[in-house]
């Protein structure tokens, strides 16, 4: 039972980052190389803004699946509208 809490819990603690904070990301005039490039910064500075008041263990485990998970958000959102901007 305490193993199942730790895990939902863990579960819940890397999904809480994703939403926490935005950063806009214009890819106007980029390849998809350079565009990639420029989601992934900017996922990295939403998720350090996001998890900055997490504990440095938190942050170790979790930022580079809330990474992962920004990334894939931001370019299937573009790859659904077909725009040039995206928000993560």
């Amino acid at each position: 039972m305490l193993k199942s809490l730790v895990i939902a819990a863990a579960l819940a603690a890397t999904a809480l980052p994703t939403f926490a904070a935005s950063v806009t990301v214009n890819i106007s005039g980029l390849d998809a190389k350079a565009a990639h490039a420029k989601i992934e910064k900017a996922a990295e500075a939403a998720c350090r803004m996001a998890m900055s008041e997490e504990s440095p263990v938190a942050q170790y485990y979790d930022h580079a699946a809330c990474v992962t998970d920004a990334i894939s958000t931001a370019e299937t959102k573009l790859a659904e509208s077909n725009r040039t901007m995206a928000k993560l």
